[in-house]
């Protein structure tokens, strides 16, 4: 997968959204986030004083009414209360850059971005979980200045790609009629253009008119069925209307989109995932073969806690010295991959440690400590496997760099594989 160059609804504006791989894996590597508010670790002990939960939602009521820069001193009184608390850190940094948007003096937007930016890293650093933020530290620059959208971004038609550029000024002043007006001018002109359809969608959202909303979003789907947005807005439109189960259809399609996104896993909730579990669809939790390749030299080194985690990465690392090359003969250095991977996940079903030599007891009793620690682990994938969701499984609960490049192939092909395992360890649904 290549970098991922977009562009994203952001408390009322769009921004050039740029997300790198790295960036967007280690998002992937966590669990479902939660929209509620999140604490770190320091904030979530007992000992610090508890939010006033009415001024959140004094705060979201005046983000919903564009006066940002109260909400944003909100949040700025609550961060006082926990000074920690980095979904509050992420939100006053989406309030002051919505605010730049209202703005027409360049310095006074520069010295917004530069407090909104600082305020989002401080939050990235210290773990929030709020979808937003990797997208506003893509748009503002470290100096403060905005990451223009460069001639040509919408289209290359002059007369689309203008009505685009008109579109978005409206849209960031809030005048969603105006934006919605220019857009449907572009889709006229370019039927084929995904953005004119979306952003005709989103001005109709904003301005809280759903049924048209919803229309414009399903005409962006069938231009782009593979893009995760339209999707995703589609799905927050249809819960407005209360269509709750149409919603999460569009969520989860939306995720099987861009499945390394934390927007695309926002609405994935702790609950919903408690849910699965009651239903026992519990999801084996363990860390990545460990272990270094000379492919020149056929050489592997191991390092593993026991053997059964030896066994698993021994098995990761063969495949990849002795068949990524023959798998994939166009790519110049190896990685992981999705058959490595599975290859190491099913030895631990069949068979998850070799058998002990000797008669030692200490060394027997080990082995038998290991195994049951290991036990639900193999149990799972082994349940995993004969519900045919052991790649799903990988490329949901196991992603990295490598890992992720076999993922859009897969899914052309598998795409009923990966909603079934949502809808199942995600969803609680059956």
């Amino acid at each position: 997968m290549s970098l991922a160059i977009g562009l994203a609804t952001l408390n009322g504006m769009r921004t050039p959204a740029i997300l790198s791989l790295v960036c967007v894996v280690l998002i992937f590597a966590g669990c479902a986030t939660s929209t509620t508010t999140q604490t770190s670790t320091a904030a979530s002990s007992a000992k610090v004083k508890p939010l006033d939960e009415s001024r959140i939602a004094e705060a979201q009521m005046l983000r919903n009414e564009h006066r940002y820069l109260e909400a944003a001193a909100i949040y700025e009184e609550l961060l006082k209360v926990q000074p920690e608390n980095t979904d509050l850190m992420a939100r006053q940094a989406a309030a002051l850059s919505a605010q730049t948007k209202l703005e027409t003096e360049p310095s006074k937007i520069r010295s917004l971005n530069l407090r909104a930016r600082a305020l989002a890293e401080k939050a990235e650093k210290l773990g929030t979980s709020d979808p937003m933020t990797p997208l506003l530290l893509a748009s503002i620059k470290p100096d403060g200045t905005s990451v223009a959208i460069s001639k040509g971004a919408f289209s290359k038609h002059e007369q689309v790609d203008q009505l685009m550029r008109d579109g978005e000024a409206a849209f960031g002043h809030n005048d969603f009629r105006k934006a919605g007006e220019c857009y449907q001018k572009a889709f006229e002109l370019e039927p084929t253009n995904y953005n004119a359809a979306l952003f005709s969608g989103d001005a109709y959202f904003s301005a809280r008119d759903l049924v048209p909303a919803c229309e414009w979003f399903r005409k962006a789907i069938a231009l782009s069925p593979d893009s995760e947005t339209a999707h995703r807005y589609l799905g927050d439109a249809l819960a407005k209307r209360g269509e709750q189960e149409e919603a999460l259809k569009e969520r989860i399609a939306a995720l099987i989109c861009e499945p390394y996104q934390r927007t695309t896993r926002q609405h994935f909730t702790a609950a919903m995932r408690a849910k699965a579990e009651k239903n026992g669809r519990v999801i084996p939790r363990f860390r990545a073969g460990q272990f270094e390749v000379d492919i020149a030299k056929k050489e592997t080194k191991i390092s593993a806690a026991g053997v059964v985690e030896a066994t698993y990465a021994m098995a990761c690392a063969t495949w990849r010295v002795d068949k990524f090359l023959q798998q994939f003969p166009s790519e110049k250095t190896v990685r992981r991959s999705l058959p490595e991977e599975i290859a190491g996940l099913e030895l631990l079903i069949e068979r998850l440690q070799p058998v002990a030599k000797g008669d030692a007891k200490e060394i027997d009793a080990a082995m038998k400590a290991e195994n049951e620690k290991w036990r639900p682990v193999s149990e799972g994938l082994a349940a995993l496997k004969r519900e045919g969701l052991l790649e799903a499984f990988a490329f949901f609960e196991r992603g990295d760099e490598g890992l992720a490049k076999d993922y859009a192939a897969y899914r052309a092909e598998h795409r009923e594989e990966l909603e079934r395992y949502v809808r199942l360890y995600w969803c609680g649904l059956e």
